[in-house]
């Protein structure tokens, strides 16, 4: 009986905890090119999109959408995965760059009790 529950304690204490960050949406200028009023230019994916089209921002792991701005302007709604978790030598942190956003974020598997610091991010 002992055993078990030492085996099944360890089991537990081995398992960790995963931690996933919270993703982060904020809209910014979109680029619009001289030649293409009225649509958001893409760089990551060197095309023009109409407002209401979305895509990815692969090499990065995010996704953005392109909409008009309360102020008339074009505006590119950008989400990503946020700014990484301050280095931590309880957690091992691991991604996989080729699945689609959000689920290309990282996720952080940190031993009980350890709790990650993300760095505060300015509200505009």
């Amino acid at each position: 009986m002992k055993f078990v529950i030492c085996f099944s304690l360890c089991v537990v204490l081995a398992a960790g905890v995963q931690i996933v960050p919270k993703t982060l949406t904020r809209e910014i200028k979109a680029d619009v090119l001289r030649d293409f009023p009225g649509v958001c230019y893409a760089s990551t994916q060197c095309r023009t999109f109409k407002e209401g089209e979305e895509w990815d921002l692969k090499p990065f792991c995010g996704k953005s959408v392109c909409m008009m701005g309360a102020d008339g302007s074009l505006k590119e709604r950008v989400s990503d995965c946020g700014p990484p978790a301050k280095p931590n030598e309880e957690c091992k942190v691991s991604a996989n760059a080729t699945l689609a956003y959000p689920d290309c974020c990282p996720v952080y598997d940190c031993a009980p009790g350890v709790e990650l610091e993300f760095p505060e991010i300015p509200v505009v």
